[in-house]
């Protein structure tokens, strides 16, 4: 399965899930259920990624750090 594949998988199976969570748990109605999933899905999708993006800069940063920790310091 190619990336883009999974990623469309993953897109389909969230959007049902929000959808039918949305449905059945706060009584929405299916139209309203299933618009609210469509500006739900995007945003995990970004969510998911920014966080992953944070934590590589956060290695970055951390591999690149010129003082030492405070713990690793000797006095």
């Amino acid at each position: 399965m190619t990336r883009w594949q999974k990623n469309a998988a993953y897109a389909l199976g969230l959007y049902a899930l929000v959808t039918v969570m949305l449905r059945f748990s706060s009584g929405e109605e299916w139209g309203t259920a299933l618009l609210i999933a469509l500006l739900i899905t995007p945003l995990a999708f970004w969510m998911g990624w920014l966080r992953r993006r944070m934590n590589e800069q956060a290695a970055e940063w951390g591999r690149r750090r010129v003082r030492p920790w405070p713990e690793e310091r000797r006095r």
